[in-house]
């Protein structure tokens, strides 16, 4: 475990390193397929390096300064491997190889053109959109890295297409309880009702019965009185 550890970690430094020393690109072309490299090394679909856009019949120079440990061809591609410090660069399909191994190389060299499918730099091209650039740790077998690290300038590979998912309709916002919004100078129609009902209420229970004036005073009750009492019959 602690070897492993050491190992990653001197890899991240010679990789810092290297970096900072950027190297040149071998075609002017921006980059046409990206590195792509999953923990399984024999999983197909995978792209051990990148693809530069280049036309058959262009120059392809050496990204940095190496010794050539291979220049032949590999399954019918021309191909040159130039080991560049702890680095095993690779060139293919190559067309009119310039180099043979066991030169040294400069930044610039010209290692050959960029081929095509019938053998010749006019033919079409096949298996690789332009000129393959591969980059692995000298030593591993599977130790392939992406070679856009090593290169000057912002060159990025284009990213994987990747099916864009729908964006989640947002919620909508409820809408806010309406409130009755009343004239300034007028009470609300609760209150007038109880003012209605209330007053109605007052006038049926509380009848007002205004006094009958009376005529005569005393002298009608005096009246009244000595009318009313018997009369004393006279004597014999």
């Amino acid at each position: 475990m602690l070897r492993l550890l050491a190992s990653s970690l001197v890899l991240a430094l010679v990789l810092a390193v290297e970096a900072r020393a950027a190297w040149m690109a071998p075609v002017p072309g921006p980059p046409s397929h990206p590195f792509e490299l999953g923990p399984d090394p024999f999983a197909r679909g995978q792209h051990r390096g990148v693809d530069l856009a280049a036309p058959p019949g262009e120059r392809v120079r050496s990204a940095c300064a190496g010794r050539v440990v291979f220049a032949g061809r590999v399954a019918g591609e021309g191909t040159v491997s130039v080991r560049c410090g702890a680095w095993r660069v690779s060139y293919a399909p190559l067309e009119r190889i310039a180099v043979r191994a066991g030169a040294r190389v400069g930044p610039g060299r010209r290692l050959g053109l960029v081929a095509g499918a019938s053998g010749h730099a006019g033919g079409p091209r096949r298996g690789h959109a332009g000129l393959h650039l591969g980059v692995r740790r000298e030593g591993r077998r599977f130790g392939y890295v992406d070679p856009l690290r090593f290169l000057a300038g912002p060159r990025r590979a284009p990213p994987p297409v990747v099916a864009a998912r729908r964006p989640r309709a947002a919620p909508r916002p409820r809408p806010a309880p309406r409130t009755s919004r009343l004239s300034p100078g007028l009470a609300p129609w609760p209150v007038w009702l109880g003012l209605g009902l209330l007053m109605t209420g007052l006038a049926g229970a509380g009848t007002l019965r205004l006094p009958v004036p009376q005529t005569g005073g005393a002298a009608c009750r005096a009246s009244s009185t000595s009318s009313s009492s018997p009369t004393t019959p006279s004597g014999p």
